[in-house]
Order: C-alpha cells, then structure tokens, then sequence
C-alpha cells in the first residue's frame, strides 16, 4: 500500500509539473509587464489554458533571460528572433510570436540620413543583438530597456535609439509621451518567438504552442487579444 501511495504521488507531482510552464521575459511595456498582463503574456497564456496547461512568469534581462532557458532553470524565453547560434541552444517552435519592424527613433530636430552614417550613441538595451542590420562601428550606448532610451533621447544623453518600432511606440503610451516629437525610420523587419529548451520537454512545450495559438486563432480570442492592445501589426495574418 505505501508503495502504491509513492508512485501515485509521483505521478501526480510530474503531471502538475508538466502542466505548469515557467516563462521569463524582458519588460516590455504592455507586451511583457512584470505584473503578468500584456499582449505577450495574454497570448500564452490563452494559447496554453487551452492545451490545459498553466504559465507562470518572471521578468529579467533578456540577456539572463535566455541564459536561464539555456541552463533549464526556466522552460522558456519570450520574444528572441532566430539565428544561427541560438538554434543550438534552444528549441523553436513552427509558429511566430510576433515579428518586429526593427529600426532608428530619434527627437524630430534630430538629422537622419542612413544607419551607416549614424554620429553620435546609440542606444541598444543590453543583450540585443541587431549586428544584422546595425553596423559594428557606430557608438553604442547600453541601455536597460525602452523606457531608459526614451527618457534619454528627451534629455539627449543619446542622439538615437535601436529598437523594435512597437515597442517604442507602446512604451510612449505607457509613460505617456507624444510619439509625434519623434521620427522613427524601419530599417528590418524580423519574426520573434518564445524559446525552448533543447530537450525532450522543450519540444513537447513548443508542439503545445503550436497547437494552443491556432486554437485561439481559430476560435478569436487572438483577435480579441490583439484588439486589447490596439496592436498595429499582428499574426493574425499568419491565420
């Protein structure tokens, strides 16, 4: 009888693990709010109740965040583009997240001509990598996430900042600011996914998104989502 006992608790511990996924996230406003609300966190959490799995969530640099993904202290990273490298280390799932219009924001007295000839720093929140569309040489300035480069362009401690259009624009929201004062040129746009770890349960969890994110696409609650936060670009195209 204590035998059986034991392996049922067993089986019960490992089921609620598997139900229960752990998430890390870079801030971002209103797509990854530390509190747990936000287009993000909404999405996947919608996208996996209908699997009949619960998220749990946490907010670090984006930096720690992976490394975290990477050493398995966490299921999954959100909002990382793919490359070369990151594909060794982590589990991708088929679908997107999201894609991003990457580019420059600067004040509007500020000049413009071409990235290659940006004078001046550059903002960029530490852990980013943009070496895709960003040249190595120009001055880069690290920063702790939107909010600081916003608050830094206004008090020009940083001539430009390098980010995802998006995000800068709900980040104004949020605090606020007046998107008119600024200029934003797109310079590359690229998809964006949560991350996996590389083994047996990461696949599992990424088949799982899958799966719940055309649910929800399906049955419109992503439509619902998006809507929420008045989102100018979505996957609902992907659907």
């Amino acid at each position: 009888m204590k035998i059986f006992l034991t392996m049922l608790i067993i089986l019960i511990s490992s089921s609620l693990s598997a139900a229960t996924i752990n998430f890390c996230s870079q801030e971002r406003a209103d797509l990854s709010n530390k509190d747990g609300t936000g287009y993000y966190w909404d999405l996947l959490r919608a996208a996996y109740e209908i699997e009949g799995a619960e998220i749990t969530h946490s907010a670090v640099p984006f930096v720690r965040c992976l490394s975290m993904v990477e050493n398995k202290l966490v299921d999954v990273a959100v909002a990382a583009f793919q490359t070369q490298e990151r594909v060794k280390k982590f589990t991708y799932p088929q679908s997107r997240l999201h894609f991003s219009n990457y580019g420059i924001t600067l004040l509007k007295q500020t000049q413009f001509d071409q990235v290659d000839n940006l004078k001046g720093q550059v903002g960029l929140i530490r852990g980013y990598d943009f070496s895709a569309w960003l040249p190595a040489h120009l001055d880069i300035f690290p920063v702790g996430d939107t909010i600081q480069a916003i608050k830094m362009l206004k008090l020009k401690r940083i001539k430009y900042h390098a980010d995802d259009i998006q995000d800068v624009l709900l980040a104004l929201r949020k605090i606020g600011g007046q998107p008119e004062d600024f200029v934003m040129k797109t310079i590359s746009t690229r998809n964006l996914y949560v991350v996996f770890t590389k083994d047996a349960r990461g696949q599992k969890l990424a088949n799982m998104f899958d799966s719940g994110i055309r649910k929800i696409a399906e049955n419109g609650t992503l439509e619902k989502i998006v809507n929420k936060y008045k989102l100018t670009h979505s996957i609902l195209i992907d659907f």
